[in-house]
C-alpha cells in the first residue's frame, strides 16, 4: 500500500475566529460551527443583522440564541484533518464565555487511541479577532520554523497575553438582554446619558467594561483614540502592531477605523471582517471590535 505522505501540522478552530473565508482557505483552516436558534425571527428575510433591524422596527423581540459547536461537529473535524495532517491544533474562543473548549476537549476523547495525542486544544482566552490573529501567529509559527506543536503551544500560552481587545455596542439591548455582560452595569441607562458609552474588553478571558468613554459621537474615532493610547510606546519603538477589525455590518466605520490607525505608523491591518453570528447576534448590529497583537512579528 501507497504510504501517504501527511503535511505537518493542520488547524481546526471554531467559528468565532472571523478570519475573511479567503483567508480560511488559504490556510486551510477547517471550522467548527456553533448551533444557531433564531427563535421568532426565522420567517424573516437576510442574515442575522437584517432579521434582528427588521424584528425591531416591527417591534418584535429581536434576539437569537446559540450554543457551541457540538462533540461529534469537533470530532468530524479531527477525523478530517488527521486524515491530511500529523497533527492538528484546534482553537476555541474563551473557555471563559463559552463551552466550545470544553466540547473541543472532550471530542478527542472519542478519536482512537493513538490520535488523541495527536490533537491540542487551545484555549485563545479571547475571540473574534484575538482569536483570529493568534491562528495567525500559530500558522506563522508551523510555517517558518522547525518547532514542533509542544514547543509552538509553549510559545501561543506565553504570546497570548500580548493579543488585546477593545469593542464597542451600537445600542446597549442587544448585548445587555442577552446577558453576555455583567448584570451590574446599567447599560441601557448609561446610554441614555448623552454620549456616555462602555469600553468593551476581555480580562481574564471574561468580557467585561474595561472603561467609560465620553461624548462618544462616532465609534471608530474613539475605538481609534484608545488604540492610539494603548500602543503608542511600542509604536515609538519601532514595533509592528498587527491588527485584525471585526464589525456586526457596520462596513463604513470599519474602514474608517482602518484609515485611522493606519496613518499612526507601526501599524498592519490584516483583516478586516464581519462578527460572526454566534457574536455579532449578541452584540447586535452596528457593534464594532478592534483587536491587536503587540508580540514580536
Amino acid at each position: 500500500m501507497e504510504k501517504i505522505n501527511k503535511k505537518r501540522i493542520g488547524i481546526v478552530s471554531d467559528e468565532t475566529l472571523d478570519l475573511p473565508e479567503e483567508m480560511i482557505k488559504q490556510f486551510n483552516i477547517s471550522v467548527a460551527k456553533y448551533k444557531v436558534d433564531y427563535q421568532n425571527m426565522i420567517d424573516l428575510e437576510g442574515d442575522v443583522y437584517q432579521k434582528m433591524r427588521q424584528a425591531e422596527k416591527e417591534g418584535k423581540p429581536s434576539l437569537i440564541k446559540t450554543s457551541q459547536p457540538s462533540i461529534n461537529e469537533f470530532l468530524k473535524q479531527y477525523k478530517e484533518k488527521l486524515n491530511e495532517f500529523e497533527e492538528i491544533f484546534c482553537f476555541t474562543i474563551s473557555s471563559k464565555v463559552s463551552g466550545a473548549y470544553n466540547s473541543a476537549l472532550q471530542a478527542i476523547k472519542f478519536l482512537q487511541s493513538d490520535l488523541q495525542k495527536k490533537v491540542i486544544v487551545v484555549d485563545s482566552e479571547g475571540g473574534t479577532g484575538e482569536l483570529g490573529l493568534l491562528i495567525l501567529r500559530a500558522i506563522k509559527m508551523i510555517n517558518e520554523t522547525k518547532l514542533n506543536i509542544s514547543e509552538i503551544n509553549e510559545r501561543l500560552i506565553k504570546e497570548v497575553k500580548n493579543i488585546k481587545l477593545i469593542a464597542f455596542y451600537d445600542k446597549a439591548k442587544w448585548l445587555e438582554t442577552s446577558g453576555r455582560i455583567p448584570k451590574f452595569i446599567p447599560m441601557v441607562g448609561m446610554e441614555k446619558l448623552t454620549g456616555i458609552k462602555p469600553l468593551l474588553g476581555l480580562r481574564g478571558g471574561k468580557l467585561t467594561i474595561i472603561g467609560v468613554k465620553r461624548n462618544v459621537k462616532n465609534l471608530a474615532d474613539n475605538l481609534a483614540d484608545e488604540f492610539k493610547k494603548r500602543t503608542e510606546k511600542i509604536r515609538q519603538n519601532g514595533k509592528k502592531v498587527l491588527v485584525g477589525i471585526t464589525h456586526a455590518d457596520a462596513p463604513e466605520n470599519a474602514n474608517r477605523l482602518k484609515e485611522i490607525i493606519e496613518s499612526l505608523g507601526n501599524v498592519e491591518v490584516v483583516f478586516i471582517n464581519r462578527l460572526c453570528t454566534a457574536i455579532g447576534g449578541h452584540a447586535g448590529p452596528g457593534a464594532i471590535a478592534l483587536s491587536w497583537d503587540e508580540n514580536e512579528n
